[in-house]
């Protein structure tokens, strides 16, 4: 070979070594017993040394001693010389660079100019971000994995720290959860931890994570856990021995986090979901569905034991009134006390239902002393005083009593007992309990008949109305009329609103029979205008169900259909209505007014008597209650209470209406006092229309 052929193999060796030496990858090449022959600068400074020279002739094992052997690196080297075949695309954790450095690596048979196998060449690609980002991918897809199969949120959690503990050797990681749900861990950790115990105990009190001493052995990062509305469920804490994490994986933590923000979010939304089908939301106590589904269990399981069951019906008394004067919002905070106070005094094994509005139903296992000592101990824990917003208040409550199996061996039949026993315990003056007995289920039998008769009544025009009349009490004339509406009870006569008035309040029918009243009413008044007698205004009352229920409209088309004058009307309306709702009372009292119809407040002093709000009623007249003149003129303070109501009355320009004069000393001391009129048994009883004409003439 010529000295100018030489020189260019040479130029050419150089170059390709030079070439090589650039190369990022590790490549080189080793003799048949693993010596190395041949190395670029990438696997020189991988191994730690300064030059190519210091590295040929030694082997793998030479150089890392029992990592190699472990690492498999002889064996596949051999084995590729021996078979003649190469080793392609290799994924293996690298001796040097750390514990998470990989590499790819590539062997392939060095041959001679003769075929034969010399050697070996390997070539590995530093693949180490490659890695992570698998790493962090597969993590990703399996929390999101767990999160579209909605994974029980114990088994997610685990999991979810195993997830992030494969981002890289040594890590390790704790999850924080704040307000657990009733069985749910408060800490979770992997079995393979290696956070001391102490610190494990520290983790799992905190409230946030910077309350946790840093150990010095590790590097410190995590996550808080957002819930989705802002509040943290709890945090990710992860701690990496010996080195810091990178920017990767610390974000990777943060979004992980936030992930099992919405995996906790959708648990405690189902959690909640499932809660409130069988709980009421206010007192957190069981619903009527819960009832329906556990009471027959309950009564199934004492019927089998020979066990009697007591159930009790408790409903606030006049807890409308709270709700009416006070807002719904300091009922609702009633409520939930009272809830409270009757799940204090229950026994292990007892249950209290909130069935609806101010009503709970109570079942009672059976005891020693008996149902009803246990439920007068809830009936005074009920009715003690109590703090709701800035007002301290007593409210009692009547309760209704039912024993399982005497009063009925269904779960309808005993609530109904009780149900039927506690408005027993109403009538009879509330603040009581009463034992249901069947004559409750006959009255109840009595009052569906009654009702139905009623409807009946309605659509037959079974009611009459009959006048009781008003008088000027210094001249004894008659200047209007109180409608009062009776029943001609097919088969039991004439019927007075006692019989009656209450139940059409409750069944809504009172509507119905208010308009018919009032249509009835103007029809007379018209009726005697037309004949000629002196005109007399037409006194009507109206329930609240009416003032609620377009009562403008009625009185309109009643006053059009019968063509009475308006100034001719005069319409009762009650203190209790007006406070429901002030302002919106005053709109239609109003609207009332403005059509020229006379408006007066009947049983003023009765109700709650708002004598602030006097001058913004556009009152015509108010109706002092006949309790107030029962013991005039000889009780004193009943004399000044009335004389009180008359003096405010005519400061206010309102004229006042005695109501329920007996007596000729009540009706001298009220006009003595000023009041200028009256009605009452001294004058007249109310009379049939026929009558009450006949005395007009």
């Amino acid at each position: 070979m010529t000295a100018e052929r030489v020189t260019t193999v040479s130029g050419r060796h150089a170059l390709l070594e030079a070439m090589i030496d650039h190369v990022p990858d590790l490549i080189y090449a080793k003799d048949r017993e693993g010596r190395f022959l041949f190395a670029n600068r990438a696997v020189v400074t991988n191994n730690g040394f300064s030059s190519v020279e210091e590295l040929i002739g030694l082997t793998d094992v030479d150089i890392h001693g029992e990592a190699a052997s472990l690492a498999l690196i002889p064996d596949t080297e051999e084995r590729v010389m021996r078979t003649g075949e190469p080793d392609l695309g290799f994924e293996q954790r690298a001796m040097r660079g750390g514990v998470d450095r990989w590499l790819m690596m590539s062997r392939v048979p060095l041959r001679d100019t003769n075929g034969n196998v010399v050697g070996v060449v390997g070539a590995s690609r530093d693949i180490t971000e490659k890695k992570a980002s698998e790493r962090l991918l597969q993590a990703q897809a399996r929390i999101l994995q767990m999160i579209v199969a909605a994974t029980d949120i114990d088994h997610f959690l685990g999991e979810f720290v195993e997830a992030i503990e494969s981002l890289a050797s040594g890590l390790n990681c704790v999850v924080r959860v704040y307000d657990a749900a009733p069985g749910e861990r408060t800490l979770y950790a992997s079995e393979t931890s290696t956070i001391s115990l102490d610190l494990v105990d520290t983790i799992s009190v905190v409230d946030e994570p910077s309350g946790i001493a840093v150990p010095s052995e590790g590097s410190v990062f995590g996550s808080e856990i957002p819930a989705s509305d802002g509040a943290p469920h709890g945090f990710v804490w992860c701690m990496l021995p010996d080195r810091n994490p990178d920017a990767g994986l610390v974000e990777f933590v943060a979004a992980a986090g936030r992930m099992a923000g919405l995996a906790i979010d959708r648990k405690r939304a189902a959690a909640q979901i499932l809660f409130l089908a069988d709980h009421d939301m206010l007192t957190r106590l069981p619903n009527r569905r819960f009832l329906d589904t556990k009471l027959p269990e309950i009564l199934e399981s004492a019927s089998k034991a020979s066990k009697a069951v007591g159930i009790g019906f408790l409903d606030l008394d006049n807890f409308k009134q709270i709700n009416d004067t006070l807002g719904h919002s300091l009922g609702d905070e009633l409520l939930a006390k009272t809830a409270e106070r009757i799940a204090r005094v229950l026994q292990r094994g007892d249950l209290v239902v909130r069935v609806g509005g101010d009503e709970f139903v109570i079942v009672l296992e059976c005891q020693q002393d008996g149902f009803e000592p246990r439920l007068e101990e809830i009936r005074t824990a009920v009715s003690k005083p109590v703090r709701v917003g800035n007002y301290d208040m007593k409210v009692t409550c009547s309760v209704g009593m039912a024993l399982f199996p005497e009063h009925g061996e269904t779960t309808a039949e005993i609530v109904a007992a009780a149900d039927l026993a506690m408005y027993g315990a109403k009538h009879a003056g509330r603040d009581s309990i009463v034992t249901f007995s069947p004559k409750m289920a006959e009255d109840l039998r009595k009052k569906f008949t009654r009702i139905e008769e009623l409807r009946a009544a309605l659509e037959s025009d079974q009611f009459v109305l009959h006048y009781q009349p008003q008088v000027n009490l210094d001249t004894g004339e008659i200047f209007g009329v109180e409608a009062l509406v009776r029943w001609q009870h097919p088969s039991e006569g004439l019927l007075g609103p006692g019989e009656f008035i209450d139940l059409a309040e409750e069944t809504g029918l009172i509507v119905e029979l208010g308009e018919l009243v009032l249509k009835k009413a103007c029809r007379q008044a018209q009726l005697w205008r037309q004949l000629g007698l002196a005109p007399v205004k037409m006194a009507v009352n109206v329930s609240p169900r009416q003032f609620q229920s377009g009562l403008v409209a009625k009185i309109r088309d009643a006053l059009d259909e019968t063509g009475l004058d308006p100034s001719s009307l005069e319409i009762e309306i009650t203190e209790t209505l007006i406070i429901q709702d002030v302002d919106a009372s005053v709109i239609v009292m109003r609207a009332i007014k403005d059509m020229g119809v006379s408006l007066a407040l009947d049983d003023f002093g009765m109700g709650y008597s708002c004598l602030g709000m006097l001058k913004t009623f556009p009152l015509s007249c108010i109706k002092i209650d006949r309790s107030f003149l029962t013991n005039l003129p000889h009780q004193s303070k009943d004399s000044a209470i009335v004389s009180i109501m008359i003096q405010l009355a005519r400061s206010l320009d309102i004229d006042v209406i005695a109501e329920g004069i007996e007596t000729v000393d009540q009706a001298d001391f009220l006009r003595d006092e000023g009041c200028l009129y009256g009605q009452g048994y001294y004058f007249k009883r109310p009379l049939d229309a026929l009558s009450l004409q006949m005395l007009l003439k």
